[in-house]
C-alpha cells in the first residue's frame, strides 16, 4: 500500500522544493490550494508528484519528466518567469501581472 499524502505533506514538499531551487510558490491562494490539492490526489492515486496540469500514462517511468518538479519548470521558470502549471515563479517575478499559457515543453507522447 501506497503511504498517502496530506495537504500539509504537499505543502511541506513544494516549500522545500521552491527554498531549494531559489523560487516562490504561487501567492494567489486559490490557485496554490488548487495544485496542492491536484498534487496531492496524483500522489495518493499514483504514489508520486505528478505534474496537477498534465495527464499521466500511470508509470512512474514514462511519466519522470513531468514528476514535480518537472524537467520543464526551470527552463520555463528561466524564459516566462513561472512554470507551466503556474506553482513556481523567480523570486523576482510579479505575479500580479497576467499570465499567459506557456507553450508545452513536453514532446507528444505516441
Amino acid at each position: 500500500m501506497t503511504v498517502q499524502k496530506s495537504y500539509v505533506d504537499v505543502k511541506e514538499y513544494i516549500t522545500r522544493i521552491s527554498k531549494k531551487n531559489g523560487w516562490k510558490l504561487n501567492t494567489d491562494q486559490e490557485s496554490l490550494n488548487d495544485l496542492i490539492q491536484g498534487l496531492q490526489d496524483n500522489f495518493n492515486r499514483l504514489g508520486y508528484y505528478n505534474c496537477p496540469c498534465r495527464d499521466s500514462q500511470e508509470d512512474p517511468q514514462l511519466d519522470r519528466d513531468i514528476i514535480c518538479p518537472c524537467r520543464y519548470a526551470e527552463p520555463d521558470i528561466k524564459e516566462y518567469g513561472y512554470c507551466y502549471c503556474t506553482l513556481y515563479s523567480r523570486i523576482d517575478y510579479d505575479q500580479n501581472q497576467s499570465m499567459r499559457m506557456i507553450p508545452e515543453r513536453r514532446p507528444p507522447i505516441a
